[in-house]
């Protein structure tokens, strides 16, 4: 089973992601998501092309959680075959492509993370 991490910015000291996790409104939708992140650490990245999808040209996959009409997306990787590192969440429309500055974001994200591993220790 992979560890979750959550991305922190280096700079702010702040996991977004953390905070855009616990924000969700709805306990329904937040525990739906949660339950993907486990099922996709407990598996070891490695499940259903409906839940996961591997995104060309970049270094992370995306996590796809359907609610209603709506695609909540998470942007991440694993490292070193032990730790999922989330990266990025962000929500889109059923079958709109993936705006470019969401991966901007997640590559940044990336960057950094990659750039401060102290922060991880």
């Amino acid at each position: 089973m992979l560890e979750v991490i959550y991305y922190i910015n280096s700079e702010t000291n702040i996991s977004q992601i953390r905070e855009s996790l616990l924000n969700i409104k709805k306990e329904s939708v937040k525990a739906k998501i949660n339950a993907i992140i486990v099922h996709v650490a407990e598996n070891n990245g490695r499940t259903s092309a409906i839940i996961i999808k591997n995104i060309r040209g970049y270094h992370f996959s995306e996590i796809r959680v359907k609610v209603s009409k709506n695609l909540y997306r998470i942007l991440y990787f694993i490292w070193k075959n032990k730790k999922l590192v989330l990266l990025h969440l962000f929500i889109k429309r059923e079958n709109e492509v993936t705006p470019a500055k969401e991966l901007l974001i997640a590559e940044e994200k990336y960057n950094d993370f990659i750039n401060n591993l102290k922060i991880y220790d």
